[in-house]
């Protein structure tokens, strides 16, 4: 028997632990107000491969698991056809545990803890608690986490929105951006550049070429380097910066005002930058 599209539904009253695995194609997950799990495997191309793996594949409820699994294949991953598109539907705050050889990750709405990986594909996270993402090709974008987040591109561009607390984002070759993180952050690239709109607790950052840009930071230390290319960092206003600077064959140019050490209570920024060929530009923000 042969399938090209199969679905199944599971009651559940409060959120899931789903855990999806195909080895190639495209999986969709929704986070939403329901009381019910629903999953459609659909056989992307219509072709024999991929309807036999819609027809054989795994769809499991055990407690608060849901496990969506469909048997790796090499000729899946190196050959023609065998593309499965799974479209899941979750209640709010579900945690999930995505998986696929080649292809498209994304999800939308709040979920919980999150991990995904693709081994050529780009991810799109929507929102989570947590997340951990892989990928060895292909973008990754997440808009926001409300924990921590790690993330690393083997090539391909990353982007993060705000992140509530630690944040480890890394491209082989591709731009890191980062829009906010309360915590610590650490972003390495090997080419691109890097750009973190509000540091939190600190920021690391190293492209070996590409420029490094922090919009705003007040607090805790920036740690930059990058062999070939700029750096910019934007002082919060009222926050002592102290400097520690070094450029081979590049130019400091500084807007921030020589002032006393800060006192007691008094907020304290700690700038570490090296540059090889590239300016430093630090200004108030």
């Amino acid at each position: 028997m042969t399938l090209e599209i199969r679905s199944q539904t599971f009651q559940t009253p409060a959120p899931v632990r789903l855990r999806v695995e195909i080895p190639k194609g495209r999986i969709s997950i929704t986070a939403a107000e329901t009381a019910e799990t629903t999953i459609e495997l659909a056989a992307a191309n219509g072709d024999s491969l991929a309807r036999e793996m819609v027809a054989e594949a795994e769809i499991s409820q055990s407690g608060d698991e849901i496990v969506v699994r469909i048997r790796r294949e090499r000729r899946t991953l190196f050959g023609f056809g065998g593309d499965v598109e799974a479209e899941i539907r979750v209640p709010l705050g579900s945690g999930a545990q995505l998986g696929t050889g080649a292809g498209r990750i994304e999800t939308h709405g709040r979920l919980g803890a999150l991990e995904a990986q693709s081994g050529a594909g780009a991810v799109w996270v929507d929102e989570a608690a947590e997340a951990r993402v892989r990928t060895g090709a292909g973008s990754i974008s997440i808009g926001a986490v409300a924990g921590s987040v790690d993330v690393k591109s083997g090539s391909g561009k990353v982007r993060v929105g705000k992140v509530g607390a630690d944040a480890r984002i890394a491209t082989g070759s591709g731009s890191a951006e980062l829009e906010a993180a309360n915590g610590e952050a650490k972003l390495t690239t090997g080419a691109g550049d890097i750009e973190v709109g509000a540091a939190g607790d600190g920021v690391e950052a190293f492209t070996a070429a590409g420029s490094v840009k922090v919009g705003r930071a007040d607090r805790g230390r920036v740690r930059a380097k990058t062999i070939a290319g700029r750096v910019f960092v934007g002082v919060a206003d009222g926050a002592a910066a102290l400097l520690d600077i070094s450029t081979m064959s590049g130019r400091v140019n500084s807007e921030l005002e020589a002032s006393a050490p800060p006192e007691e209570g008094d907020k304290r920024l700690e700038l570490i930058i090296r540059t090889m060929s590239g300016d430093v530009n630090l200004a108030r923000a």
